[in-house]
């Protein structure tokens, strides 16, 4: 017979979205039991006890031991819930960033994605942009094929601490003198293109720029550089700031070096 006002364990599982082996499991080992025990041996479960485990499982959920969530349910008062449950929102906020974070990544690399599809890599084109957010390494200046492993190391640390997540778009600045003197090869940052400005230690700055796609290997941008120095000398054009690097196409969506895909912007007026 169900005793009246309590929840025999099938409907408090139901209810509480919880398995009858879990509950039992709670119960073995002290954390949760039942309010009640009948005769039978059934357990008989109240509404009340809905708002505990409803506690327990977030607690769970958000990686707080066993061990500890019972240490808190033996002894605990208004004082030790205020202290609890005021960390578990810290830890709440500090998960929404951090997926708010890998939700703008993934927006940028979709995006990065659809513009090299629809692309014309024949076609160098003069565009105008506003400033864009970037995040970028501490200075570097030096061949982008010389770059160690200890530097993208320091730079995905430093990425790491700003919050920012791996899997942006990344590429390279070269400084303006650098690109003047044809020393294109030489960057002087390694730059990611966030989304976000939340993210971002710096911008590129808003105006005109020349932009060209090219195919294959990062590394070896030269020929991409020459047609688009020889088109801002034929245009009268001027360069008066940086160039920025970028990979539109890289290992993520293709292994194939020859189909990946990168751009080049240089600010002119």
């Amino acid at each position: 017979m169900k005793h009246k006002d309590y929840l025999m364990i099938s409907e408090f599982s139901k209810i509480c979205e919880i398995s009858r082996k879990t509950l039992i499991f709670y119960d073995n080992i002290g954390l949760f039991s039942p309010e009640l025990i009948g005769e039978n041996g059934y357990r008989y479960y109240s509404h009340e006890q809905i708002y505990i485990i409803f506690v327990i499982n977030i607690l769970k959920e958000l990686g707080t031991p066993l061990n500890q969530i019972k240490k808190f349910m033996e002894s605990r008062t208004p004082d030790s819930a205020i202290r609890l449950l005021k960390q578990q929102d810290e830890t709440i906020s500090s998960k929404i960033a951090r997926l708010q974070g890998f939700q703008d990544m993934l927006n940028m690399k979709v995006q990065r994605l659809i513009q090299a599809k629809e692309s014309d890599v024949s076609k160098i084109q003069l565009i105008w942009q506003k400033e864009q957010p970037l995040f970028i390494s501490d200075p570097i200046n030096k061949e982008k094929t010389n770059l160690s492993d200890s530097e993208w190391l320091q730079f995905s640390m430093k990425s790491k601490k700003h919050n920012v997540s791996i899997g942006y778009p990344e590429g390279f600045l070269v400084q303006n003198q650098n690109l003047m003197s044809s020393e294109t090869d030489v960057v002087g940052h390694i730059i990611c293109y966030v989304g976000e400005s939340i993210y971002a230690n710096s911008f590129m700055p808003q105006g005109n720029y020349l932009t060209a796609v090219g195919t294959g290997d990062f590394y070896d941008t030269k020929p991409i550089y020459h047609k688009m120095m020889k088109y801002i000398s034929e245009h009268r054009l001027k360069v008066v700031g940086n160039a920025y690097e970028e990979r539109l196409i890289d290992e993520i969506a293709s292994k194939d070096l020859k189909n990946q895909v990168f751009q080049i912007k240089i600010q002119v007026q």
